[in-house]
């Protein structure tokens, strides 16, 4: 069982005996994530560097979108759902994407989390993107993912070494108007955070 610093989140283990009544009894903060294929078991630094950036600056209350782009085991993606988001979760790995789906099941979110496998399937804009990811991914992706951003969003990218940082700073920075990031550490990962960022698109 691993609590995520400064999240406040609770990860359990799909064999340990817990209902999924109890779960959503844990006010969207108790989580069950089966191992598996897909990423993201809450004990690695960047899930918990997203999860963190997910706890404090999810959009309070009212109905709103969020993007998890790798989205891998789903652990982000059902953090959101019970924070009130409806997700879209891209992930293109076919073995990660349905182990992310039977994690939503046993969490009880189906219904609020969409699995895509890629992000031309998405419709629409987001008020919060996350993508907990490797850098050339970020940086191939960085123009589709921020005309992606509804208005006055949050972006998050993970999946980042501080050698990592100035390159992907400076590409998401150039498309958001020169924008710096906050930087959220922990070990030798980062969390890159961009808030109230606008896009072109409409929300």
């Amino acid at each position: 069982m691993t609590r995520s610093e400064g999240a406040d989140v609770e990860i359990v283990p799909g064999w340990t005996i817990v209902s999924t009544q109890s779960a959503q009894k844990g006010g969207g903060r108790r989580l069950i994530i089966d191992p598996g294929p897909g990423f993201g078991d809450g004990t690695h630094e960047t899930t918990q560097l997203c999860l963190q950036a997910l706890a404090v600056l999810a959009p309070p209350g009212g109905p709103w979108r969020m993007l998890d782009f790798g989205s891998g085991s789903g652990i982000l993606a059902i953090g959101a759902a019970r924070l009130g988001a409806r997700v879209d979760a891209v992930e293109i790995d076919a073995l990660a994407g349905a182990h992310g789906e039977r994690n939503a099941q046993a969490n009880g979110v189906s219904d609020r989390i969409r699995h895509d496998r890629a992000l031309e399937e998405t419709r629409g804009t987001f008020n919060f993107t996350v993508a907990n990811i490797l850098r050339l991914v970020l940086l191939e992706f960085a123009d589709a993912l921020v005309a992606r951003l509804a208005q006055n969003a949050t972006l998050v990218l993970s999946g980042l070494v501080s050698t990592d940082v100035p390159q992907v700073s400076v590409r998401y920075a150039s498309l958001l108007g020169d924008e710096r990031p906050e930087v959220y550490e922990r070990g030798d990962w980062r969390a890159l955070v961009w808030r109230r960022v606008s896009s072109s698109s409409g929300s």
